[in-house]
């Protein structure tokens, strides 16, 4: 009798070690959103890049003189009034998921995005297969002064991303244990989007410059 519990016991184990659990992960909400978020990032980054070369070129206007045809009023006056309205029409929408935490990240990361890139171009940084930024090759960098700026950026950056990785997973529902998959998702979006000539990092750990 002792012999057969022993038996069925075994049994139910065998049985329960069979068992596949599935654990939920949108993979295909998730890489829709990353694209989402990316491209958010770079709209926001063009729109600062251009108020900005619109403010200094309204200033050096100013400088050289203070009188203006009136057809150059014109055409400043109707910028200013519709522009903003005819350049808001234009943006993306924002990703469908979203939050305040989420809005914040976007924001900080748009600002930074042009040093990114610069840093990206010159050969410094590449993006990892961790969906996270890697310095490759400091010396790419001459002065001391832009190395420090290169890691502060990389550190910044990083960890936003790292945020953004959680809020992802609390805004659709994905328990913390699936991030790792997040984080994969994610960085299969930078690698489809990575501008030609930047390092990225293969699934399996090889470095390609696209």
């Amino acid at each position: 009798m002792r012999a057969i519990r022993v038996v069925v016991l075994l049994l139910v184990t065998l049985s329960l070690s069979c068992v596949t659990v599935n654990v939920y992960f949108p993979e295909a909400e998730i890489r829709d959103l990353s694209r989402q978020i990316e491209e958010e990032i770079r709209q926001r980054a063009a729109e600062a890049a251009a108020e900005q070369a619109n403010a200094e070129a309204q200033d050096a206007d100013s400088q050289q003189s203070a009188w203006v045809e009136p057809g150059a009023l014109l055409e400043l006056v109707g910028a200013a009034l519709f522009g903003s309205r005819v350049h808001a029409q234009d943006r993306v929408p924002q990703p469908e998921v979203t939050n305040p935490a989420i809005r914040r990240i976007i924001d900080g990361r748009a600002k930074r995005l042009a040093a990114v890139n610069d840093f990206k171009a010159a050969g410094a940084v590449g993006e990892n297969n961790k969906a996270l930024l890697e310095i490759r090759a400091l010396d790419a960098v001459s002065e001391l002064r832009q190395r420090a700026t290169l890691q502060r950026v990389v550190k910044d950056e990083n960890a936003d991303r790292e945020q953004l990785f959680k809020e992802i997973a609390a805004a659709t529902s994905v328990a913390p244990s699936q991030i790792p998959r997040i984080r994969q998702t994610y960085a299969a979006t930078i690698r489809d989007e990575a501008r030609v000539g930047n390092w990225i990092q293969m699934p399996d750990g090889e470095w390609r410059q696209k």
